[in-house]
């Protein structure tokens, strides 16, 4: 009885991935079938089945040339990369791939953050892709320099103490500099970490509440809780 090739494509559409000419043998080539292996071999040459060069001597249904171009551009839907990293496909496959995807403006090339190289990025949704490697990579730079989220609260506290003192070094309730920030509820554990952080700096003293526990749990939420379990009601600038 000769083979069908399409039971054999019916397999490796089932198939993660492809299958070696040994393991297809193994499948269909029996005295019992009357399938030889020269039948298997020409039924391997019939259209919608592809040879792959990597497991040698292997067959799929997907062409290994699109099958490349799809996980190129997948790789590059995630996010901006300077370089395609898959394992398997030689190095010189990738590039050609990658130069037809931008060719076909699959792919798109901006300039890199910094140096000469540019980075890659899927042409389906590029802009938010690039945009969101270039704050990744300014704001990595930036915390590299002691330049954060957090460090600009602290900043901002720090600069708005003056205005909110009725005198020259009075303290500053925690809620009123919390309002003069325009914080919200969600805010008060990187306000609290903002402010001792700028006491471990020996910026600002702190006034602590003698008695936090025997207020409604409202108004201790307005005050600033230590790490050491005390609770700060006011903030007092040092002037360095």
């Amino acid at each position: 009885m000769p083979l069908n090739s399409k039971d054999i494509l019916a397999t490796l559409q089932k198939e993660p991935g492809p299958l070696t000419f040994p393991k297809l043998k193994k499948i269909y080539v029996s005295r019992k079938s009357g399938v030889t292996e020269s039948d298997l071999r020409a039924a391997l040459e019939s259209e919608g089945i592809f040879s792959w060069a990597k497991p040698k001597n292997s067959y799929w249904h997907i062409d290994p040339a699109v099958w490349l171009e799809s996980q190129i551009v997948a790789q590059c839907g995630r996010k901006a990369i300077d370089k395609v990293a898959l394992k398997g496909p030689a190095k010189k496959d990738i590039d050609g791939a990658v130069a037809r995807l931008v060719a076909e403006g699959r792919l798109i090339r901006y300039p890199a953050v910094e140096g000469k190289k540019t980075v890659l990025v899927a042409a389906a949704g590029a802009r938010e892709a690039y945009w969101a490697y270039v704050r990744a990579t300014i704001e990595a730079k930036l915390a590299k320099a002691g330049i954060t989220e957090e460090s600009g609260l602290d900043e901002k506290i720090w600069d708005i103490l003056p205005k909110l003192e009725p005198e020259r070094d009075v303290p500053v309730s925690t809620a009123r500099v919390r309002s003069a920030l325009g914080l919200e509820e969600n805010d008060k554990q990187r306000f609290d970490e903002a402010v001792l952080r700028l006491r471990e700096q020996r910026r600002v003293y702190l006034s602590q509440h003698d008695h936090a526990m025997a207020v409604s749990k409202e108004e201790r939420d307005l005050l600033i809780e230590g790490k050491d379990g005390r609770y700060y009601v006011a903030i007092t600038r040092r002037e360095q």
